[in-house]
C-alpha cells in the first residue's frame, strides 16, 4: 500500500501533525508516519508488518476495537475518543478517525486512521472543571455567609421590634402613671380655683372653666395615646378584649364598619404572640383605612391544629399588580416588611391575596 502512494501525498502524510497509521484489511500495519512514532513511541521499522491489535490496542479496549474494525470492514467509518497504548505501557486519549480505503471495484481494501493527541485539551478540560468546581464551593460559601447574614438581619429586625414594643409598654406606662397622675393634681388645683370663682372677675372664671376643659380633653388624648402605644388590656384580660377595644375606637375614628371574629377556644397565648398579633391586626387595619378605599373590613382569628391564623380582609379595589410583587418580595411596603419580620421570627409566614374585588392577608403562627 506503501508503494501506491505518490511521492507527494508521502511528503504530506509525513508532514501532517497528527499520527496516521495504514493498515491493510486484516488490521496489518502498512504505513506509520513520523509524527505518529513520536506519538506513540514505536518506530515505523518496528511496527510496520504488526497488527494494529497487539500495538495500539490495550486489552481494556480490545472489544471496543473489534466492533470498530468490523464495522471498517463494512464500509463504515467512525470518529471518537480511544486511549490508545504507547510503547511505555501509557494510554494516551486520542481523538481517533478511522476510515475505509477502497480498491479499484469498490471493496475494503484496507483502513486509515489518523489520530490527535488529547492531553492539553484534556488538561485544559480538568483545569476547566477545577475552575468550575471551585467557582461552585465559593458561590456555595458566599452563599451560606449571606444566608448567615440575612438569617442575622431578621434576627436583629425582629429584635428590634421587641424592643420597639417594650418601649412602648414603657412609655404607655409613663403617660398613663406619670403624666396622668400630674394632669390629676392640675385639674384638683384648678377645681380649687374654681370653687373660688366669686371672686374672679368674668374672664378669670372663664379662663378657670376652659382650662378644666382642656385637662379633661389633655387626660383623654393622653389615655387613648397611650392605649394605643400598649393596651392594658392585652396584659390584663388578653387578646381578644383588647382588640375588640381597638377596633371600637378604630370604627369611631376611620368610619370604617370592622367586624372581629375570635375563635372561643383560642385562650391565653405568650406575650409574645398576644403583642405580634394585635400589631399585624393594627397593621392590616391602618392599611385598610389609607390605601384601601374600603368601607368595611372582617378580622377572623382562629385556630387550625397546632397553628393560629390571622386573617384581615377588605373590600377594596385591591393593590396593583407591579406593587403586590414589589410587597411580596420585600421592596416595597415598610409596614408589610415589619409584619413579615415579625411572623418570620415566631415561625410564620405571611399570604397576600389582592384582586379588584378586596384584599386578604393571612399570617400563621405556630400555636
Amino acid at each position: 500500500m506503501r508503494e501506491k502512494l505518490a511521492v507527494a501525498d508521502m511528503s504530506i502524510l509525513e508532514a501532517v501533525n497528527a499520527a496516521i497509521i495504514m493498515t491493510d484489511i486484516a488490521g496489518i500495519i502498512t504505513y506509520w508516519n513520523p509524527y505518529a512514532e513520536r506519538l506513540y513511541g514505536w518506530t515505523s521499522k518496528e511496527v510496520v508488518g504488526q497488527t494494529i491489535m497487539s500495538i495500539t490496542v490495550g486489552s481494556e479496549s480490545a472489544e471496543q476495537a473489534a466492533q470498530h474494525m468490523a464495522s471498517l470492514h463494512a464500509g463504515n467509518s467512525w470518529s471518537g475518543e480511544f486511549s490508545v497504548r504507547c510503547k511505555n505501557g501509557e494510554f494516551l486519549p486520542a481523538l481517533v478517525t478511522l476510515s475505509p480505503l477502497f480498491d479499484e471495484v469498490g471493496a475494503t481494501s484496507g483502513i486509515v486512521g489518523i489520530s490527535q493527541d488529547l492531553r492539553e485539551r484534556k488538561q485544559a478540560e480538568d483545569k476547566l472543571h477545577e475552575a468550575r468546581a471551585e467557582l461552585e464551593r465559593r458561590v456555595t460559601e458566599r452563599s451560606e455567609e449571606l444566608k448567615v447574614a440575612n438569617d442575622s438581619l431578621r434576627d436583629l429586625s425582629a429584635r428590634l421590634l421587641q424592643i420597639t414594643d417594650q418601649e412602648k409598654r414603657r412609655l404607655a406606662r409613663e403617660l398613663h402613671d406619670s403624666v396622668g397622675q400630674l394632669l390629676v393634681a392640675i385639674r384638683m388645683n384648678i377645681a380649687t380655683v374654681q370653687s373660688q370663682a366669686d371672686k374672679l372677675d368674668e374672664a378669670g372664671a372663664k379662663a378657670v372653666a376652659e382650662n378644666i376643659v382642656l385637662v379633661e380633653q389633655i387626660s383623654t388624648e393622653i389615655r387613648t395615646i397611650s392605649h394605643l402605644l400598649h393596651p392594658p388590656l392585652l396584659d390584663e384580660v388578653g387578646l381578644a378584649s383588647a382588640l375588640r377595644w381597638y377596633i371600637d375606637g378604630f370604627r369611631d375614628r376611620s368610619t370604617i364598619n370592622v367586624e372581629i371574629d375570635v375563635s372561643p377556644d383560642l385562650g391565653r397565648l405568650s406575650a409574645e404572640k398576644e403583642t405580634a398579633i394585635f400589631r399585624i391586626v393594627q397593621e392590616c387595619l391602618t392599611n385598610i383605612h389609607r390605601h384601601s378605599g374600603s368601607k368595611t373590613a372582617a378580622i377572623r382569628i382562629s385556630k387550625n391544629g397546632e397553628r393560629i391564623l390571622v386573617a384581615a380582609a377588605d373590600s377594596g379595589g385591591g393593590i396593583p399588580s407591579d406593587k403586590l410583587r414589589m410587597i411580596r418580595s420585600g421592596r416595597s411596603g415598610i409596614g408589610f416588611r415589619g409584619m413579615a419580620e415579625r411572623i418570620r421570627y415566631l415561625g410564620g409566614n405571611l399570604e397576600i391575596r389582592s384582586t379588584n374585588a378586596g384584599t386578604t392577608v393571612t399570617a400563621t403562627l405556630p400555636l
